[in-house]
């Protein structure tokens, strides 16, 4: 390797007449301003981004129907109970 091309500066990977800016965190691919995108604070390419926020929407899918679930079963518990409760109560009036 000789001087010239350890000394050049890097450019965007997806824009080669641009100069880098950053770099994925992910893929490790050299991005340019436009294409560094920041989440947390750590820079990720588009296609990176994409992926990482798709797979977190998928890991949550189910929190919201498991806490749907759980108020469901606690109505019928409770509405149950309620029931036996008013048939005790009524039962010697009839």
């Amino acid at each position: 390797m000789d001087v010239a091309t350890a000394t050049r500066p890097l450019t965007c990977g997806d824009h080669p007449d641009r100069p880098a800016h950053a770099r994925c965190m992910s893929c490790r691919k050299v991005l340019c301003d436009e294409c560094a995108t920041q989440w947390d604070g750590i820079n990720y390419c588009s296609r990176c981004l994409h992926a990482r926020g798709s797979a977190s929407t998928r890991r949550a899918a189910w929190l919201p129907a498991l806490l749907m679930i759980g108020v469901i079963a606690a109505l019928f518990v409770f509405h149950a109970r309620v029931m036996v409760f008013m048939g005790a109560l009524v039962a010697p009036l009839l």
